[in-house]
């Protein structure tokens, strides 16, 4: 398989989840800028230093260092379980002390998730693992998924949860818009909504 081949099945697994599974993913609207972001990413040969997940939300919420991981796996053809799975956890800054992250909008907060120096290391070691498994005629798919599993909340619970995802691959590029949400929520139905509520725990 050519490595732009490779690169193509990747890219078209990049997702960027927020708080809930792929499902949520689907229903947000993905930007044609985002698309193209994602397919100039090389998921198995990109310093994995240089990904930088944006995250707009409404200002009474907080992301903090783990909240959100990165995760690369690849599982053979015919097989259930990924033969390499590796995830790991993103720190994450507000944008607001960066003069390189998006521009936030009125009532909303920006925050920026990468891969600590000390973690690279093991995602690299996987990337590693699967580049030799493509070497050896191993046939399967890839995917690179960014979640964001957890947040808090500086006041009450918000009736509506806008949302805006943003993807940069090297430090040189600017920030791609993903998706753009007005209401999360309202793109739930009831009890994945009240889970979600649930998941904004007092910061």
């Amino acid at each position: 398989m050519s490595p732009v081949t490779s690169r193509a099945r990747f890219a078209r697994a990049l997702l960027v989840v927020l708080f809930l599974p792929a499902l949520l993913a689907a229903c947000a609207g993905i930007s044609p800028s985002g698309l193209v972001a994602a397919a100039r990413l090389d998921p198995l040969n990109s310093d994995p230093g240089a990904i930088t997940v944006g995250v707009g939300l409404p200002e009474t919420i907080r992301l903090r260092d783990g909240d959100a991981i990165l995760r690369i796996a690849f599982t053979r053809e015919g097989a259930d379980e990924a033969v390499v799975d590796e995830a790991v956890p993103l720190a994450v800054a507000e944008g607001a002390s960066r003069a390189d992250a998006p521009r936030a909008e009125p009532g909303e907060r920006i925050f920026l998730a990468g891969v600590a120096a000390d973690d690279a290391a093991r995602f690299r070691a996987a990337q590693a693992r699967i580049r030799a498994l493509r070497a050896q005629g191993v046939r399967g798919s890839g995917s690179l998924t960014v979640t964001v599993r957890a947040g808090c909340r500086t006041g009450e619970v918000p009736d509506t949860l806008p949302t805006r995802t943003f993807l940069r691959t090297s430090p040189d590029a600017g920030f791609a818009t993903l998706t753009r949400s007005p209401d999360l929520f309202a793109l739930l139905g009831e009890e994945a909504a009240r889970g979600l509520r649930e998941r904004l725990v007092p910061c």
